[in-house]
């Protein structure tokens, strides 16, 4: 073996085994990996210069969520790459393709290599020794078929049935199960695990949405649930956890949007206490109210009277609204509300103290005002703001 021959065959030993290093170093990718390398493959269709993974444009995070819904589903990279480039045109794909005038990209190389064999080759007919061109000509072919390796781990086209994060430890309904029971911090750490497996799992999404915001992680918090709610707007649990976010960022008409589409859901009754038991529906139309809209204000409280109409505090809400107009007509109208209110519920502190007030205050019907005070102050538990706001109007507990 010549001299030539021997230094072209420890430079193709040398990048074949860089090209196994790299290929069997990497471990397998977990789902959200694959989620987070595929949304930076791509361009936002509205953006400038920002991938799908960098921007938070509506388009960009409906990208995001049908990219983790296909992979979570068992779909390869070229299936995710070909709906997306037949729905955005090629323009959105930043990664070259292997046909047509891209393969350049990945055959060039090849090919200016075979051109210096082939001229190697050639200058053998000049007298150059041809001793050993077989073992150059192999080491050639083995360079080539480590380079094919190499992109196919780089395209990362699997079969449904490949394992696609190795080893899973727990599943993600037990991890689900702990998080459920945990403190904050953990809960977080354990909603990101369940994440990691599964990317387009929306109850992680959501709860990890809800721990992030009662530990005051805002940004986070909004995003993940926004996330939840483009990979599944029928999740009825996310709705309620983002319209209390959105309320308390001074934000009732997107509070009151998710508060009218869980009303359209066959969400579990467990949502709906939950919902009343933070009062949000009747918060949320006070400060629709509050800010000029009464008739979008009416309708929220409407829309969950559909579903129930003997809610007492909805009706009472209701009344106390109309009755804030101080408009003859309408407060007329809203006893009619605040009567329904104190039928359905003879016990509901609002229904009680709303009366009072309208009676005692705006109709001057004093005895019918004392009679419900009494019978508010007589409750175990009354909100405290109702109890002063009483107090204040000359309705307390002491004449």
């Amino acid at each position: 073996m010549n001299r030539r021959t021997a230094w072209f065959l420890v430079a193709a030993m040398v990048l074949g085994a860089l090209l196994v290093a790299e290929t069997a170093e990497r471990p397998a990718l977990t789902n959200a990996d694959r989620v987070h390398d595929l949304a930076g493959d791509f361009a936002c269709p509205v953006c400038q210069g920002q991938s799908v993974a960098e921007s938070d444009a509506p388009v960009a995070r409906t990208i995001r969520a049908t990219i983790r819904s296909m992979v979570d589903e068992g779909a390869t990279d070229g299936e995710v790459r070909e709906l997306l480039v037949s729905s955005f045109g090629e323009d959105i794909d930043y990664a070259p393709r292997g046909d047509g005038l891209t393969s350049l990209v990945w055959i060039l190389p090849v090919l200016v290599l075979a051109m210096a064999v082939r001229r190697w080759q050639g200058g053998a007919g000049k007298g150059r020794s041809v001793v050993g061109r077989p073992v150059v000509l192999t080491g050639v072919a083995l360079v080539a078929v480590l380079a094919g390796l190499l992109m196919a781990r780089s395209v990362g086209d699997r079969g449904r049935g490949d394992t696609l994060s190795g080893e899973i430890r727990l599943s993600t309904r037990t991890l689900l199960i702990e998080a459920g029971v945990a403190g904050s911090d953990e809960a977080i750490d354990l909603y990101g695990q369940v994440l990691e497996i599964q990317p387009s799992n929306v109850e992680a999404l959501a709860y990890r949405g809800w721990a992030l915001w009662r530990s005051g992680a805002a940004e986070r918090a909004r995003a993940d649930m926004a996330d939840a709610v483009d990979l599944d707007p029928t999740y009825p649990d996310v709705r309620v956890f983002r319209a209390s976010q959105r309320l308390a960022d001074g934000d009732p008409v997107g509070a009151a949007s998710d508060l009218v589409v869980l009303d359209g859901l066959d969400a579990p009754p467990i949502v709906g206490d939950l919902v009343v038991a933070a009062h949000l529906r009747e918060r949320v139309a006070g400060e629709l109210a509050r800010g000029g809209g009464l008739l979008a204000a009416l309708e929220l409280l409407d829309s969950g009277l559909e579903r129930d109409p003997g809610a007492a505090s909805l009706l009472a809400e209701r009344g106390w609204l109309l009755a804030g107009t101080g408009d003859p007509d309408l407060v007329a109208l809203s006893l009619v509300s605040l009567d329904a209110a104190v039928l359905a519920g003879p016990d509901n502190p609002y229904a009680l103290a709303y009366r009072a007030l309208v009676n005692g205050v705006l109709l001057g019907r004093l005895e019918a005002a004392w009679e419900d005070s009494e019978a508010f102050f007589g409750l175990r538990d009354r909100p405290t703001g109702l109890a002063d706001l009483l107090a204040d109007q000359g309705l307390g507990p002491e004449r």
